[in-house]
């Protein structure tokens, strides 16, 4: 039976300490024996995040501001030792249709969800070279990249630039042997997103329940582990020959031509 140990190596998550997708990241880490060093701009919840993993410590900052990005990295050398995997999982969103929203909306996306990936990235690079070690990067993305909604062109585009960058940089990384990988969730039943369901719907659970229905292929619920599971491959040996790759985690969702319902074989 085919087991991942990632024990003996530290992995920096970025916006762990939520209840979504980093949560299921961090999960997985522990589960493989992982280090995990979970940051968060609010470290009060960072502190509160660790509790519930083996083996985990908070990291303050915000990976959208370049003298905290530095001071990430500084803190992690002189406390922890270099990281071997770095999982950007930071991220805001925006529901706000394009030729409506304000500079400051697209500014306050794109320098979390884009710039702090590269700045986390550079910074994590320029650690591996400078410790001689090896070690990969997982960027979270989105089904948005692939195909979007109404209300969300400005945050596909943020995430259409995050798979842009992984391919790019998986082709400039690939002499230094750090592999760059992207995972693109689709639906995910969270509370973190049931929170932000309900600001279009009064119902969250039954607007859960038509997405994995009628427009998941697989009707059943993606949950935060899901995404976990496949983060932790990709971080391992196993995954030594896959790079610059997106693994979208969606359930069959954006296979779908037509709503499930949209034609009914009778």
């Amino acid at each position: 039976m085919l087991q991942i140990d990632l024990s003996d190596k530290r992995y920096l998550v970025t916006g762990g300490a939520g209840t979504g997708v980093g949560s299921g990241i961090c999960e997985a880490i522990a589960a493989c024996g992982g280090q995990i060093l979970l940051n968060d701009i609010n470290f009060e919840k960072a502190k509160i995040a660790t509790q519930k993993y083996k083996n985990a410590f908070p990291i303050p900052g915000d990976v959208g501001n370049q003298k905290e990005v530095e001071q990430i990295y500084t803190l992690i050398e002189q406390e922890y030792g270099p990281i071997h995997g770095l999982i950007n999982n930071a991220g805001v969103g925006l529901r706000k249709e394009a030729h409506i929203a304000e500079e400051d909306d697209f500014d306050h996306l794109y320098n979390i969800d884009v710039k702090g990936v590269w700045m986390m990235a550079k910074a994590f690079v320029n650690q591996l070279n400078k410790n001689k070690i090896k070690g990969h990067i997982v960027n979270i993305s989105s089904v948005h990249a692939h195909e979007t909604l109404t209300k969300y062109a400005i945050y596909a585009s943020a995430k259409s630039a995050v798979e842009g960058l992984t391919r790019g940089m998986s082709i400039e990384l690939g002499e230094l042997g750090i592999r760059c990988n992207a995972i693109a969730p689709g639906y995910v039943d969270s509370l973190q997103n049931w929170d932000a369901a309900a600001s279009w719907t009064d119902d969250p659970k039954s607007f859960f329940e038509e997405q994995q229905n009628d427009y998941q292929s697989l009707r059943h619920a993606i949950n935060s582990r899901d995404c976990g599971n496949i983060a932790v491959f990709l971080l391992s040996d196993l995954a030594n020959s896959i790079t610059g790759q997106t693994i979208i985690v969606d359930a069959g969702l954006t296979n779908l031509l037509h709503a499930n319902s949209f034609i009914q074989d009778k």
